[in-house]
């Protein structure tokens, strides 16, 4: 089964650039659940917490996980955006959330620190705290993968043999522009879809300017002006490419993909939800929750990149592992001293 990626990422949009999305929607839909969910767990004497302060914890822990998975996100993969300032609104790199985005990682460790930094100054269970993030994060991670789906990011990798379900998206053809070089073949086959190309800024270029222009872009780097034109180009057709002709034309030309964002969210949040679900049947020692959570999720973190594209800036790593295998694979030394001390600690009785 073949899909043409053509959904909305606004639930409602009110202009050309605002409106309420869909991954907006999915870190609300993560606090109210953190919320509700931690409300069950302590009346039923599962979490080890006062209720009284649960919405001050679930607000902390919300905020570390936001601030830090945006500046995971620059540190991990886009570090000239801590140290990028212009005069356009909000004036620095680390705050311009359209650029970019969001790590995993970075929520993490975000959540993390606020858990230390709320446990500590309030005298709770630092552990408590940790397993009632855990299951707000396996379910953010849950409804934010969908969330990348439904945006066309983060797509997988080519279809190499046979697949049940495969996806063809539109936001291939950015991936292509960013890297002219390397994807020639496929930039030099969208001179058909030109004529289709409206309010264009530019003199739309003939088949033999076109492919001078890949050429040179080649041969120059990323940033000629060629790139900048090809660059341009590939946003117009991309910004047709849900309906009409340009649809019709271009859907032959992408290439079939492995839909990782689905496998991401089942396996990086469904699964570690599910199976913190089973351990909480009866109620464990504080910090169990917790440890299922992070050794499942970097676990399957690591078997699910093997799907998925990795950034264009980036690429492929040593061993030819992308940076989200190799930052799971660190934070295995992290999770396994937390898991230490978790057991190492008495049960209480």
């Amino acid at each position: 089964m073949i899909y043409y990626h053509q959904l909305d990422p606004f639930i409602i949009q009110f202009t050309e650039n605002f409106g309420l999305r869909w991954y907006s929607m999915a870190y609300i839909a993560g606090i109210l659940f953190a919320y509700f969910a931690g409300a069950y767990l302590i009346k039923s004497n599962r979490l080890k917490l006062p209720l009284e302060k649960l919405s001050d914890m679930v607000f902390i822990g919300a905020l570390g996980a936001v601030l830090g998975g945006r500046f995971g996100f620059c540190l991990f993969y886009s570090p000239e955006l801590l140290i990028s300032f212009d005069l356009s609104f909000p004036y620095w790199g680390l705050l311009k959330v359209h650029q970019g985005g969001m790590s995993s990682h970075g929520g993490i460790l975000g959540l993390l620190i606020a858990v230390i930094f709320y446990a500590g100054r309030h005298k709770l269970s630092f552990y408590a705290m940790a397993d009632l993030g855990a299951i707000a994060g396996a379910f953010g991670i849950f409804l934010g993968r969908i969330a990348n789906f439904i945006n066309g990011e983060l797509y997988g990798r080519i279809v190499e043999g046979s697949t049940w379900f495969a996806v063809k998206f539109p936001g291939e053809l950015l991936l292509w522009a960013s890297q002219p070089k390397i994807y020639q073949k496929q930039l030099l086959s969208l001179d058909s879809l030109f004529p289709y190309l409206k309010n264009s800024l530019i003199e739309i270029p003939s088949s033999q300017t076109w492919s001078k222009w890949i050429s040179l872009a080649g041969e120059q780097g990323s940033q000629s002006t060629h790139s900048n034109y090809i660059s341009y180009l590939c946003q117009l057709i991309y910004q047709s490419a849900y309906s009409g002709p340009v649809k019709d034309l271009l859907e032959p030309l992408l290439s079939l993909r492995y839909p990782s964002q689905l496998y991401q969210s089942f396996f990086g949040g469904f699964i570690p939800l599910a199976l913190m679900a089973l351990f909480w049947i009866k109620p464990k020692r504080a910090g169990v929750i917790s440890v299922v959570f992070i050794l499942s999720y970097l676990f399957f973190r690591v078997f699910t990149e093997f799907y998925r594209q990795p950034d264009a800036s980036i690429g492929f790593q040593w061993l030819y592992l992308t940076r989200g295998q190799w930052l799971s694979l660190l934070m295995y030394l992290l999770a396994f001293s937390y898991t230490y001390f978790v057991f190492k600690k008495p049960a209480k009785k």
